[in-house]
């Protein structure tokens, strides 16, 4: 898991702030943050900063792995991963999950960040700084429209042509409780646009293969969108359903027995530097049962 608690032994009386630094090998500055936020304890009870210990204490700590994506590319100042399918981009609380930031730092350290974010049931590239300059110079470019990012999709229906669709979307505020997490198209939300490409059709299956580009970047914009003109992604349990049904979907999400979504994000292009970069990313295996007719 990213938050861990482990036990260590203390053979010697020592001020607690330089326990968490011998044991972490960090910083003084980073040792003190652990202990503000409560993370070293004795017989259960929180340990200050300033405090003699000696014998056995636990430890709170974040502590990264790779078994969370895959690295496809790299450069000095950066890296792409591949995120699986049901996988959170960032960590979301203690002993909770792990994440793709557990890899990222696996691969590159504490410094490195991811410089965007995949919905948790979305799989696909997601570019990471190396260093907390680099991630903020990677952020930049995703703020100003400078990354073309596309997206693979398994839809429901025929789609025989181009699709442009643009409907403004109202996104929650930090509200992350029962159905208030859904965006909803709303005069009141913000402009948001994707073009949308069949590329293939199973007339069996009736599903579509779509090559999705979003020209804004509105929390579930692919999935809404696609939604709203009756093409719902296979898998997808929040958007185009019932709420009894969206409910239940949360609930399998939170027990991870949800349906797999049909949704990757299969190539990044950018200029950083006086480079330029296209990554792609395979199609995924999961979608290959839907392709055969």
């Amino acid at each position: 898991m990213p938050f861990i608690e482990e036990e260590f032994e203390i053979l010697k009386p020592t001020k607690a702030l330089f326990v968490v630094r011998d044991i972490l090998k960090c910083s003084l500055k980073e040792s003190q943050r652990h202990l503000d936020k409560q993370r070293l304890k004795q017989n259960q009870q929180i340990v200050r900063k300033s405090q003699m210990i000696q014998g056995v204490v636990s430890l709170i700590y974040f502590k990264p792995n790779k078994k969370q994506g895959k690295l496809v590319f790299e450069t000095k100042d950066f890296g792409v991963f591949d995120k699986p399918p049901q996988v959170y981009t960032h960590p979301k609380g203690y002993f909770y999950h792990e994440s793709l930031l557990d890899c990222i730092q696996s691969y590159f350290g504490k410094n490195a960040h991811p410089a965007h974010r995949l919905d948790y049931e979305t799989s696909g590239l997601v570019l990471a700084g190396k260093t907390l300059q680099s991630a903020k110079d990677l952020k930049a470019l995703f703020m100003q429209k400078k990354v073309q990012k596309t997206y693979l999709a398994l839809a429901h229906g025929l789609v025989n042509k181009s699709i442009i669709i643009d409907k403004p979307i109202l996104t929650p505020e930090n509200i992350q409780k029962d159905l208030r997490i859904r965006s909803q198209i709303s005069p009141s939300g913000k402009p948001s646009t994707t073009l949308v490409e069949p590329l293939s059709y199973n007339a069996f299956l009736d599903v579509s293969l779509l090559k999705i580009t979003p020209l804004t970047g509105r929390t579930h914009q692919i999935r809404l969108h696609l939604s709203s003109v009756n093409h719902r992604i296979v898998g997808e349990g929040l958007y185009g359903v019932i709420d009894e049904n969206a409910r239940e979907y949360l609930q399998l999400k939170r027990e991870n027995n949800a349906p797999l979504l049909m949704l990757h994000a299969a190539s990044l292009e950018f200029e950083l530097k006086g480079a330029r970069y296209k990554i792609a990313s395979p199609m995924p295996q999961r979608f290959m049962p839907f392709l055969k007719d």
